[in-house]
């Protein structure tokens, strides 16, 4: 199953960045072949070749809808659309617009398996490369959502676990999780 993962945002406006974060950590692990990760700054038209290519789907990217900064929410299918129609979204074009448009411009398209990998952010008017606490603790969450939207091994995800604590706090992540790759004693 030929599966995209598009990691979204600007790691230049604070938060706006952690989609682009959440993709770092899932490029450093041992994925499937058929898994490509692609970072773009924006939602725009030249993503439509991806929704109606893809067989699978992945959407990740910071959200701003009133929740609690640093909530993580998986979507897919139709919640997308219900979910989008509400939310505020800073790029080109929204996901169901998107989708949409796809449906209208090749109505006999094979329709991708698609997921929305979302985490509440707080500070998306700010020019910074840090995110907020919440939002930079949620990131595990996310990269464990991913994985199990493209259907990850048990060992793939004990991998994630790993490299997401390394990217929080690599001196703590070997205190607690040991060397990558070893099992504990």
């Amino acid at each position: 199953m030929k599966t995209r993962i598009l990691c979204l945002g600007n790691e230049l406006v604070r938060d706006d960045g952690v989609g682009i974060r959440v993709g770092r950590i899932l490029a450093s692990l041992p994925l499937p072949q058929e898994v490509r990760i692609e970072f773009t700054p924006h939602l725009g038209f030249d993503l439509l070749e991806a929704v109606q290519e893809s067989e699978r789907l992945i959407l990740v990217d910071a959200m701003h809808t009133g929740r609690q900064p640093g909530t993580c929410i998986t979507l897919k299918g139709a919640a997308i659309e219900r979910y989008a129609a509400g939310a505020a979204v800073s790029h080109t074009v929204g996901i169901a617009e998107l989708i949409k448009l796809a449906q209208h411009l090749a109505p006999d398209w094979r329709r991708a398996s698609i997921f929305f990998v979302g985490i509440e952010g707080q500070a998306f008017d700010e020019y910074g490369i840090d995110l907020t606490p919440a939002v930079r603790q949620a990131i595990p969450e996310a990269v464990t959502q991913v994985l199990r939207a493209i259907g990850a091994s048990e060992a793939l995800l004990a991998q994630a676990t790993h490299a997401s604590a390394q990217y929080l706090d690599p001196a703590l992540a070997t205190i607690l999780l040991g060397e990558p790759g070893r099992g504990q004693r």
